[in-house]
C-alpha cells in the first residue's frame, strides 16, 4: 500500500513537470529576446549620419511584424525625406537594415505597427497583460540615449509600482496636454507607472516577463523634470508603459 502511495505521488510529480510552463533567469531570457528587438529609424543617404535613431522596436506575429511607440515615427514628409527604417541585429554581430511600412498607428495609445521587408526575424510571444499586478517585478529592453551607448541591447529591471489611467502627469504642475484631457473624456484605459529609469531612446521597447520572456507592455514615455535634457542629468526614476493588450488588438487586426 505504502509503495502504491509513493509510486502515484511520483506519478503525479512529473506529471505536473512536465506540464508546468518553461521559466529561465533573466540573463538566459536576455539571450533569446536580444535578436527580437530592433533600432527604429530613419536613413538617407545624404544625410549625417545616414541613420538616425528614433527608438526601439520588437518583432513579433508573424516575424515580419514590428511593434512600436506611434511618437517615434517620424512626420509624414514629401518625396525628398528619409525612408523609414528598423535595423536587426545578425548572428556576426553586424546590423541590417530593412525598409518598413506603417500597418496602422494608433496616437491615443502612442501604438505603431509596421510590417518589415525581407525574411521573419524571431518573434517575441505576446503574454497576457491584464494578469500584471502591482508589484510585479518585469525587466524592459531597448537603446537608451539614442546612440550614445553605441547600438547595444540594454535591459534594465522594472518594478510596477501603480495601474492607473493613462492621464499622465505634465512636467508643469497642474497642467494636463489636450491629449491627455480628450483621453479623459472619450475614456481613458490603464497604464503601468514603473519603478525605473528609462531614457527617450528606450521608447518602443518591449516590457516583458524575466522568467518567460512574454512581452507585457510597451515603454512610451518616461516622467521628466524640467528640460528634456534633465531626463539624462536628472531622471525621476518613473516611466510608464502600454500594456500589451492593446498590441495584441493592434496585430490582430492585421493577421
Amino acid at each position: 500500500m505504502i509503495h502504491s502511495v509513493y509510486r502515484a505521488w511520483g506519478t503525479a510529480c512529473l506529471a505536473l513537470m512536465l506540464v508546468a510552463p518553461v521559466h529561465a533567469d533573466l540573463p538566459d531570457t536576455i539571450v533569446r529576446l536580444k535578436p527580437s528587438v530592433v533600432l527604429v529609424g530613419t536613413y538617407k543617404a545624404t544625410d549625417s549620419p545616414r541613420f538616425q535613431l528614433r527608438g526601439t522596436g520588437f518583432i513579433i506575429g508573424n516575424g515580419l511584424m514590428v511593434a512600436t511607440n506611434a511618437h517615434v515615427l517620424p512626420a509624414p514628409g514629401g518625396g525628398d525625406a528619409p525612408a523609414l527604417v528598423v535595423q536587426l541585429r545578425q548572428g556576426s554581430g553586424e546590423w541590417q537594415m530593412r525598409s518598413v511600412t506603417v500597418l496602422e498607428t494608433e496616437p491615443a495609445r502612442d501604438l505603431a505597427l509596421l510590417r518589415m521587408e525581407g525574411p521573419p526575424g524571431p518573434a517575441m510571444r505576446l503574454g497576457d497583460s491584464n494578469k500584471v499586478r502591482e508589484g510585479d517585478n518585469l525587466a524592459f529592453m531597448g537603446f537608451p540615449i539614442g546612440g550614445v551607448l553605441g547600438f547595444s541591447v540594454v535591459t534594465h529591471r522594472a518594478t510596477v509600482s501603480s495601474i492607473t489611467p493613462a492621464a499622465l502627469p505634465s512636467p508643469s504642475a497642474g497642467r494636463l496636454s489636450e491629449m491627455a484631457i480628450r483621453g479623459l473624456r472619450n475614456g481613458t484605459f490603464n497604464i503601468f507607472q514603473l519603478d525605473a529609469t528609462a531614457y527617450p531612446g528606450n521608447s518602443g521597447g518591449p516590457l516583458f516577463d524575466p522568467d518567460t520572456g512574454d512581452v507585457v507592455g510597451v515603454l512610451n514615455m518616461v516622467l521628466i523634470k524640467g528640460t528634456r535634457e534633465s531626463a539624462l542629468s536628472q531622471p525621476s526614476g518613473i516611466s510608464y508603459a502600454i500594456p500589451g493588450v492593446h498590441v495584441q488588438e493592434l496585430l490582430d487586426r492585421h493577421r
